[in-house]
């Protein structure tokens, strides 16, 4: 399939660049931007090419990856719907976050395969969580759009409604992370080591367990199950976990889930 951008901001280049790394064919790929020299300047990077403008894309490609502002979507839709609509083995994927998938539905004006695509931050370095949902898509389509994303990382298929919690848990979690390094880098100042020192150490440390719950889900094995492994009887890791959760660690971490899918909610 014909993958086309339209927007070459930031997320669709990880996107892309990832892609054409996992061995997607560039000559596959078409990017469009209100600025054509940058959609120029991306498609020569990658040996793609680029569209003379926004409806040329659409009609050289299958699938049609609106990665553009929220705020400019409506635009963008209101220009390529009549070529959309009059291609029905193309579908849209969108990346705006909080536009659904009957708004954008809306916004074309007629039943068109629409998907729905979330990542995070963590596209740009080929780790992304992103979540796909579909809206009359076809199964040839979906597996499309799951395969271009998992190019950046892994990418899960959920019904829409969830994904106000998966926000949370994928995309907000991002700075809850980033605070967590820079308190424990902090911690380690206190204790003598440098704070970049402190970083680094509590930034692998956590790739590695996150790498390490990943691997043994596999098995079936669960993150509870991994604290007994590596926790003893009266040692140091007991120790300062209790006192973590003294202090409100899984009370704080759940309450700032809850909080975000309630302001989520009130922006919807």
């Amino acid at each position: 399939m014909r993958i086309g951008f339209i927007g070459t901001g930031a997320m669709a280049q990880a996107i892309a660049r990832g892609a054409v790394a996992s061995g997607v064919d560039p000559a596959d790929l078409v990017f469009a931007n209100r600025t054509p020299a940058k959609a120029c300047d991306l498609a020569d990077e990658l040996g793609a090419s680029a569209a003379s403008s926004n409806v040329s894309l659409a009609h050289q490609v299958d699938v049609v990856i609106l990665a553009v502002k929220p705020k400019d979507q409506r635009a963008v839709i209101k220009e390529i719907s009549p070529t959309v609509v009059s291609r029905p083995e193309v579908c849209v994927a969108s990346l705006a976050a909080g536009r659904t998938l009957d708004q954008i539905a809306a916004d074309f004006g007629a039943g068109i395969p629409l998907l729905r695509i979330m990542p995070n931050v963590a596209a740009t370095v080929g780790q992304s969580m992103t979540a796909v949902t579909s809206s009359g898509a076809t199964d040839a389509q979906v597996e499309a759009v799951c395969s271009l994303m998992d190019s950046v990382g892994r990418t899960i298929l959920i019904d829409e409604e969830y994904f106000p919690v998966f926000q949370a848990l994928a995309s907000c979690s991002s700075a809850w992370y980033f605070q967590i390094v820079d308190s424990f880098a902090r911690a380690g100042l206190k204790h003598g080591l440098s704070k970049d020192s402190g970083v680094e150490i509590a930034a692998q440390a956590m790739a590695g367990a996150a790498a390490l719950i990943l691997a043994e889900r596999e098995a079936g094995t669960i993150p509870a199950q991994l604290i007994d492994r590596v926790t003893s009887p009266g040692g140091t890791t007991i120790a300062g976990l209790l006192a973590a959760e003294e202090g409100g660690l899984s009370t704080a971490l759940i309450g700032a889930v809850d909080a975000s899918i309630h302001a989520d909610s009130h922006l919807g």
